[in-house]
């Protein structure tokens, strides 16, 4: 009891479901997000995190089935773009910013109604140019890219249930 009483007092609280949920709403289906950018794997990465933060989250359960799922998750990659942050010397970089944008609407698969849309989502990683020559054309995008796709699904998970 004193835990509990504890805990409230500093703000923590359970997680329920959002008061636009409707209690039926058991699954979800998250396809790989449709992505127009020559970065291939962002969209497999970005649906895989974010139905590892669903599944985490238990309040609605990830299927891979569409026929399965009360809500459809359809999430689309627009942008994906490197800029360099600062230099080493003269067009050597040191570090570079890797920017997405993207947008995502939440479905109810029977009726088909759209229950949340973000038109425009945008998030930027930081990464280090790694100095050893590792044959690589740009050394540390890759982890830049998991980082950015982790990021992007909590931003994602927290903005569809705490709106």
């Amino acid at each position: 009891m004193f835990l509990s009483i504890s805990l409230w007092a500093c703000g923590y609280t359970l997680q329920e479901r959002p008061s636009y949920f409707k209690s039926h709403w058991k699954t979800i289906y998250i396809p790989p997000f449709k992505n127009y950018t020559q970065e291939s794997e962002m969209g497999e990465l970005l649906a895989y995190e974010l139905r590892h933060r669903f599944s985490q989250g238990r309040l609605l359960i990830p299927v891979y089935r569409e026929e399965e799922a009360d809500l459809i998750f359809k999430g689309e990659i627009t942008r994906v773009y490197v800029e360099p942050v600062s230099y080493e010397v003269f067009l050597q970089t040191k570090e570079r910013k890797i920017l997405f944008e993207g947008k995502f609407q939440l479905i109810e698969r029977i009726t088909q109604e759209k229950i949340y849309e973000n038109r425009k989502f945008n998030r930027f990683e930081t990464y280090r140019v790694s100095e050893a020559l590792t044959g690589l054309l740009d050394p540390g995008k890759k982890e830049a890219l998991k980082k950015l796709s982790k990021d992007i699904s909590e931003l994602i998970f927290q903005e569809i249930f705490f709106k």
